[in-house]
């Protein structure tokens, strides 16, 4: 039996563009990577991230579906360099750091909000490195965008500013294009 890909266009291309924006921001990491395998022998410092939760986000009105995204960042050194802890906080503070803002250069999310970073309790396969967690969340928008008008002609969209509104001052209207 072959497998069919299970694809969603707007996480994966905004998995790959924090992968790539964390590269690029943090080249003190030596291995950025989502959903990784976690064993002993990984490249240190890391910086592995994943979609940790879902849930229902606040009505676009506009044909999409908006769900509340929720992240966690675990961001590891070696223990035996110098000041482990520290450089662990270090590039903890550095992720929240780029966090601030940060839409990843995508049009299906809103910013980073609820970011907060702390102390790691150990990972059974990566005993030997100090490690601090960043988590954040992002509404993120599923789908395409639906205009449930047909499409209006140039001309068709027409301001008037009140008092010179309504039935007798039709006159008044005029096109986007004439104001300024």
């Amino acid at each position: 039996m072959s497998e069919q890909p299970i694809s969603l266009p707007e996480v994966a291309e905004l998995h790959a563009a924090m992968e790539a924006i964390m590269r690029e921001a943090m080249p003190q990491v030596v291995d950025v990577q989502c959903y990784p395998k976690l064993q002993e022998g990984l490249p240190m410092p890391a910086l592995y991230f994943a979609l940790s939760g879902l849930a229902p986000g606040p009505n676009p009105g506009d044909g999409r579906t908006a769900v509340m995204a929720s992240f966690e960042a675990c961001v590891l050194v070696e223990s035996d360099r110098d000041q482990a802890h520290l450089q662990a906080a270090i590039l903890a503070a550095k992720l929240v750091r780029l966090l601030d803002d940060q839409y990843w250069g995508v049009d299906c999310v809103d910013a980073a909000q609820d970011v907060h970073a702390v102390p790691s309790e150990s990972i059974p396969e990566l005993l030997q490195c100090a490690a601090w967690t960043v988590q954040w969340r992002h509404v993120l928008y599923l789908g395409d965008t639906e205009w449930l008008w047909d499409d209006q002609p140039p001309g068709s969209l027409l301001f008037a500013f009140y008092p010179d509104t309504g039935p007798g001052n039709e006159s008044q209207y005029r096109p986007p294009e004439e104001l300024g």
